[in-house]
This record gives structure tokens, C-alpha cells and sequence, in this order.
């Protein structure tokens, strides 16, 4: 089999990683678990990590994949595919970026001598959080498609 649809198969296990950490991550925030929804965002964001470091590897081993023998139709998947990784990239960072914020304020630690987090503040957490998580989603969904293309033009389907 093609390395580097080992690779891709690989990746598509751990954008699967990706959204279950934050599926759980949601979860424990709706349940006020706020410790553990940090842990789950902060796997979430160890493993696109693990992935962009090991597609480096890759990229340096086997190199780009052959575009010009894939159908319009399959890169303009792909083209979708990536617009939904590095939405989720942008808002993951911001999310992030505004969780470091929020994490000595009465909502992340319960404490009433604490300060209120400022709304504006919630708000954008909360939007690029979601944005994030919505994004992984459909990253997920379309790297599936664009794996079964790559099984299919092998000749594996």
C-alpha cells in the first residue's frame, strides 16, 4: 500500500482524536466541569500538534500528493478540506488565546472573591470555541471523503 495513504489513513484517525476531545471538552463544560473541559481542549490541541509535526516528517519522506491525477471535483474537496482545517486552526488559537484570559476569573474557577470575567470576553470564547469545534467537524467529514478518493484511485475501493 502507498505510504502515504498509510499517512493520511493515520491523520484521519487522529482528526477522529480531535473531535472526540472536544466533544468530551463540551460535555464537561455543560456540566461545569471546568478543569476537565480545559484537559479535553488542550488534548484536542496537543493532537492537531502531533498531526502538523508528523505531516512535516512526511512531507520529507514522501512529499506532496500528485494533484494533477485527482478529478476537479476531488480538489476542489480537498480545497474544502483545507479551508475547514485552517478555520478551525484560526479559531482554536483564538479560543485558546481567550481562555488564558478567562482563567483566574470567577467563571473558570468558581470563586466568589474572584473577578466576573467581562461578557465580551465569554462571548468570544464561547463563538471561537464553537466555530473551532464545528470546523473539526466538517474537517473530519471531508478528509473522510477525500481519503476514500484516495482508496478509490489506488484502486483499494
Amino acid at each position: 500500500m502507498d505510504p502515504k495513504i498509510l499517512f493520511w489513513t493515520g491523520a484521519l484517525a487522529l482528526m477522529s482524536g480531535v473531535v472526540a476531545c472536544a466533544a468530551a471538552g463540551i460535555s464537561r463544560r455543560r456540566r461545569g466541569d471546568i478543569p476537565g473541559h480545559r484537559r479535553a481542549m488542550l488534548s484536542a490541541s496537543a493532537l492537531v500538534g502531533l498531526f502538523l509535526l508528523s505531516y512535516l516528517v512526511k512531507l520529507a519522506l514522501f512529499g506532496h500528493e500528485q494533484l494533477s491525477t485527482w478529478s476537479p471535483g476531488d480538489r476542489l474537496l480537498l480545497e474544502i478540506h483545507e479551508t475547514c482545517v485552517a478555520v478551525m486552526l484560526v479559531a482554536g488559537g483564538a479560543g485558546g488565546w481567550r481562555a488564558r484570559r478567562l482563567r483566574r476569573t470567577r467563571n473558570a474557577t468558581r470563586d466568589p472573591r474572584d473577578p466576573v470575567a467581562p461578557a465580551a470576553l465569554v462571548r468570544w470564547h464561547r463563538r471561537a470555541g464553537w466555530t473551532a469545534v464545528i470546523a473539526a467537524g466538517a474537517g473530519w467529514l471531508t478528509a473522510l471523503l477525500v481519503l476514500l478518493g484516495m482508496y478509490r484511485r489506488a484502486g483499494l475501493l
